[in-house]
């Protein structure tokens, strides 16, 4: 699916199954920052000259795009340097006292609680999300905090239920959507939720991107992170007069060239259609984890398309990935920044398999005989 369009596929014979962590980018993407810099590098909103005048319009465009993509209208998203600040921002800014997540979230998801120090409440995902357990304990004042799909193992969360379920009871919904935004279609209008963060670097754009949606019922009872240059209105000695949302969450001179790069690639992606891409995504798992099911001394899991998760009996999950390495075959070995989940069920560091649109047959293929051969010296 366009693989052509990625430099790194077309120049090597890298087999990349690393897209949880960063996806590749499509030339459009490349061209787009690069025109930027080349052609108009200057300052959005604070200048008339012509090329701030051009910038302007193009990071106005760019908004545009990206709110698009999940559902928004533009004035509701928040530009920001990526999921872990569009969280960081609520957990700082946002006012409550308790918590719901998941037993598997991301650190993202995980510390910036901790450091509130509110009461959390964790919610077991053994057998799918505890939903009945959140409809018990969930009150009002209360805030949901989840993953929507799992970087782990591709496990899905109702997030509309849950959404509902909070609205019911007068709390609020925060959604971490680093894995959802890049691989399947999605539309905050059809869902009740009060934020929703994602990333750049994970949906074909530039790293140091990404957006926070916040709905309008909560956009009074959040601070920002940050504040100064272009979040102020004005300001005395004394004083300061915040701007409306999003202008006043978003101080300091933006990641211009990043921003165009993301409305380029949310452009990119709607162009194929997100439909088509977790389709295609959700074929090659199948044919990943029928691969995996015929190699005796793996284990895995797979809750989900786009994310395989696996041990080889005997052998450490870095070594695994190092041999990998070394036939071009480029994967993940660690604990996934979801160490939380690792430590309390007590599993060992595992290899991780993602995907995205520019994966293909042969690179199933290739991973499935690699690991095969690696069964065998273990």
């Amino acid at each position: 699916m366009r693989r052509e369009d990625f430099p790194p596929l077309r120049k090597t014979d890298l087999t990349y199954l690393d897209s949880a962590c960063m996806s590749l980018r499509p030339d459009p993407v490349i061209d787009a920052v690069e025109t930027y810099y080349r052609e108009y590098p200057a300052c959005p909103g604070r200048s008339h000259h012509s090329m701030s005048e051009k910038a302007s319009d193009e990071l106005i465009k760019s908004r545009e795009k990206i709110a698009d993509f999940v559902g928004a209208d533009s004035e509701n998203l928040m530009l920001t340097s990526g999921t872990t600040e569009g969280l960081n921002t609520v957990a700082r800014g946002f006012d409550t006292q308790k918590v719901f997540l998941s037993d598997r979230e991301h650190n993202s998801n995980l510390a910036p609680w901790q450091r509130k120090n509110c009461e959390t409440v964790f919610l077991e995902t053994e057998n799918g999300l505890d939903i009945e357990s959140l409809r018990s304990n969930v009150s009002e004042g209360n805030l949901v905090s989840l993953v929507h799909i799992s970087n782990l193992d591709g496990m899905e969360f109702r997030i509309e239920e849950v959404a509902q379920i909070a609205r019911e009871q007068g709390a609020y919904t925060l959604v971490d959507a680093a894995q959802s935004a890049p691989h399947m279609p999605l539309d905050v209008s059809e869902m009740p939720v009060d934020f929703l963060a994602f990333s750049g670097h994970k949906m074909l754009g530039p790293s140091g991107t990404g957006g926070l949606y916040v709905s309008e019922r909560t956009q009074n009872k959040l601070e920002p992170l940050n504040t100064g240059g272009g979040a102020v209105e004005d300001t005395t000695q004394f004083t300061r007069e915040r701007r409306d949302f999003p202008y006043g969450f978003e101080a300091g001179l933006p990641n211009v060239a990043g921003f165009i790069g993301l409305g380029k690639a949310a452009s990119y992606l709607s162009d194929i259609g997100m439909g088509k891409v977790e389709s295609h995504e959700h074929k090659l798992t199948e044919k990943l984890e029928q691969g995996f099911s015929d190699i005796e001394e793996v284990s895995y899991i797979s809750n989900g398309p786009g994310v395989v998760t696996f041990w080889v009996d005997g052998m450490d999950a870095h070594q695994v990935a190092l041999m990998l390495d070394r036939k071009d075959i480029a994967v993940r070995s660690g604990k996934h920044c979801v160490h939380s989940w690792f430590d309390q069920k007590d599993v060992r560091p595992g290899v991780r398999v993602s995907l995205h649109l520019y994966n293909n047959d042969e690179d199933i293929r290739e991973i499935v005989e690699e690991v095969k051969k690696i069964s065998y010296v273990a």
